[in-house]
């Protein structure tokens, strides 16, 4: 069966939709329980990061030998446990750990960039990123001091860094293998998750924030590991 018909290219058996079910109960129990005021933070904590552990089990389920021989993969498994960690630091109503979390998701994006690999180069589609990014910074640091700016250039640059290298076998190329194709959707979703959080940080409140910036951030991280995944278990 395939994802075509939903807007993803990449294609699922039965055996990965039972896989992914529990990601998106997560998701669901994780939009019920942000809406109650009065839960606690451990279990918004929780409930936030469930959803990537899901995809964790969903990697894991393919089994030792899946993993082991397939580094791009663990760079995956990486990356989803250091944004886990930024998930849950995010939470913390204080402006040093919040910036703790901002870098394990600056980390999450080195291994995200590690597993989407360097070849082909493509400076092209690095120039429509880089574009993107340099627009979008542009617009944040009209509402940002400088120090915010400082820190919004290292974060930009590596996120930056990561949708090119998802983006490289896709943008401008006649071929476009479907689990590229997938990965380089979640890259740019990811993008515009981290553009609405800093927009309703730093410049003014966005309606729907946390529908929109959790709903992209999700998808982003499935798609990544969907065109991960998929794209290493046709390797021998």
């Amino acid at each position: 069966m395939s994802l075509c018909k939903v807007g993803l290219p990449v294609a699922l058996d039965n055996n990965d939709f039972g896989r992914l079910l529990p990601f998106f109960v997560a998701v669901c129990i994780h939009t019920i329980v942000s809406s109650i005021t009065s839960a606690s933070l451990w279990v918004k904590g929780l409930s936030k990061i469930l959803p990537l552990i899901c995809l964790c089990v969903f990697i894991l389920n393919h089994g030792k030998d899946f993993i082991s021989q397939r580094r791009r993969v663990q760079r995956l498994l990486l990356a989803l446990l250091f944004s886990a960690a930024g998930d849950v630091l995010l939470l913390m109503n204080n402006t040093k750990i919040f910036i703790v979390g901002a870098a394990m998701f600056a980390l999450a994006h080195c291994f995200y960039t590690w597993a989407f690999g360097f070849k082909p180069l493509n400076m092209k589609a690095g120039g429509v990123i880089g574009v993107a990014v340099m627009l979008g910074l542009t617009f944040l640091s009209t509402c940002s001091t400088i120090y915010q700016v400082l820190l919004l250039c290292c974060y930009c640059s590596l996120i930056g860094l990561m949708s090119w290298r998802a983006n490289a076998p896709v943008l401008f190329c006649s071929h476009r293998p479907p689990p590229r194709v997938t990965g380089a959707m979640g890259a740019w979703l990811f993008m515009v998750s981290d553009f609405v959080l800093a927009t309703n940080l730093l410049c003014f409140t966005v309606p729907f924030q946390n529908l929109i910036v959790m709903g992209t951030y999700y998808m982003a991280q499935l798609f990544i590991t969907l065109g991960i995944v998929k794209e290493n278990e046709k390797v021998d």
